[in-house]
């Protein structure tokens, strides 16, 4: 007769066999004979079932018990409920496995088990999520803490040594986790993510950086605002070297960010920075380095003017009048403009509406680009003559790329530490092909390439007086069409 099946139990080193009679055993005990007497898996549970079974040592001539009979049904697919349920709990207990969320965990197991193992539906089903949460968190909480609920007691989970793998690098060279700065109370805690060989790379080199700021890749329940981005561009490559998880939005708390950089890295002392237009983080790099050029984003600019145009509802003239879409355009490569020629450029495009008779239509956007951009304090910031990077769209690519790795809005901590890891791996792959010369990702578009050149070719005739303010305000502002058409939906 055939023997039974034997299969490893949910407890480590237990085991129990599935006989060929669709019921499931426990060894009872062994008979002098060398057979061993088996007691039914449900002797212990409510249904107290008395039935028996013996069979051989070597697991063959499975017999039935005939004294007491099952008072429960058969069970066929009991074995593949069993290595469903184990298969699933020991990935909760790996780590690797950590970024999904129990719930996503359970049918990435099940999509598997049905996929590569062929089990029946009727066993999948028969062992639903609900009866597994609590198990699975069981197991999950055998290598992970408990989900922490603000940045201090992250901070505190991530000092514990017993938990420095959560920051490894996957080298297992370096950690990703930096440390704490700041006080909850005063809303300026911050923990900031940078690996050591990262920091040393920002401190052997001058050069410019870029940040910002992304709320959608932040934790959920961590009591974070934001995690804030120092970037360095080096040949139009973004390489993200130093995440920020930030209690608030407050400049205080930008402030501690940068002195704990600092305190870490004393020669780190990048010569200019490019942000978004947040005063907030403007006054931070000011502050904390007081040589330093902060300058504001000419995408960002651009479409604020643009749209600040479409909701003074001067949309209408604009498709009407090639004159006024001219002016408008012109108004968003002010920008481009050296810093003393601004005030010029912003009287000429005015005595141009008044000539041509349109500045009563357009007086309310030139008050607000008098009143927004040209502030001692803004003015500044909004001009991009010279730069090399005139936006800060490498920053948003770099949001972009975390919200991937994360996979979804507001990922459990667990995930988002794992994204960490990848992403702080990949950028040292980067770092390496660019020491070598090359280029880690495709070369720019030649149509990007000419209009670069060809605004640095009118910024240094209008530097050098070879043209006219309004001569370069015109053609400029051809090159800059394609944020325009965006900002005012005529794509």
């Amino acid at each position: 007769m055939r023997g039974g099946i034997v299969e490893t139990g949910l407890t480590s080193g237990t085991f129990y066999i599935h006989g060929i009679d669709g019921h499931s055993y426990h060894v009872n005990k062994r008979s002098k004979g060398g057979r061993l007497s088996l007691r039914c898996l449900n002797y212990g549970n409510r249904l107290t079932c008395r039935a028996r079974a013996n069979m051989d040592r070597d697991g063959r001539n499975f017999v039935p018990g005939r004294k007491h009979r099952h008072n429960h049904p058969k069970s066929r697919n009991f074995v593949h409920e069993r290595r469903f349920r184990t298969r699933l709990l020991n990935q909760c207990r790996q780590l690797d496995c950590a970024q999904y969320s129990l719930k996503q965990l359970y049918f990435k197991v099940k999509r598997e088990m049905r996929e590569y193992m062929h089990l029946p539906r009727l066993a999948l089903v028969n062992v639903p999520y609900v009866k597994l949460r609590q198990s699975m968190q069981l197991a999950r909480g055998h290598i992970l803490p408990r989900i922490p609920h603000t940045l201090s007691d992250l901070a505190h989970i991530l000092e514990d040594p017993d938990y420095e793998f959560l920051t490894k690098t996957l080298d297992k060279e370096d950690s990703t986790f930096l440390g704490k700065c700041g006080q909850s109370a005063s809303g300026t805690r911050c923990l900031i993510f940078a690996s050591k060989r990262h920091l040393r790379y920002l401190s052997t080199k001058k050069y410019d950086v870029m940040s910002d700021a992304t709320f959608s890749s932040v934790p959920g329940a961590i009591g974070a605002a934001q995690i804030w981005t120092i970037i360095h561009l080096r040949r139009h490559h973004a390489t993200p070297l130093v995440r920020v998880l930030m209690q608030t939005k407050l400049q205080e708390c930008y402030e501690e960010a940068l002195r704990a950089i600092r305190a870490v890295i004393p020669d780190f002392a990048p010569e200019t920075v490019m942000c978004d237009f947040e005063s907030a983080q403007a006054n931070a790099w000011q502050t904390v380095f007081p040589l330093i050029r902060v300058t504001g984003c000419f995408f960002h600019s651009s479409k604020a003017i643009a749209g600040k145009a479409k909701k003074l509802h001067l949309l209408q003239y604009i498709q009407q009048s090639e004159v006024i879409d001219s002016i408008v355009r012109s108004c968003c490569a002010l920008a481009l403009l050296p810093l003393a020629k601004m005030w010029d450029g912003l009287r000429v495009l005015v005595r141009r509406a008044v000539e041509e008779g349109v500045w009563d239509i357009l007086s309310p956007l030139f008050v607000y680009i008098r009143n927004t951009w040209y502030s001692a304090s803004r003015l500044p910031m909004f001009c991009v003559f010279g730069a090399i990077d005139r936006t800060n769209n490498a920053c948003e690519s770099s949001n972009a790329t975390l919200r991937a790795a994360v996979r979804h809005k507001h990922p459990n901590i667990w995930c988002f530490l794992n994204a960490l890891i990848d992403l702080e791996d990949i950028t040292e792959d980067d770092i390496c092909v660019l020491n070598c010369g090359r280029a880690p990702n495709r070369a720019r578009g030649r149509t990007v390439l000419m209009n670069d050149e060809t605004i640095r070719g009118l910024q240094e005739d209008v530097q050098r007086e070879t043209i006219t303010i309004d001569f370069f305000l015109r053609q400029a502002s051809r090159r800059i069409e394609g944020v325009y058409n965006i900002a005012l939906d005529l794509l």
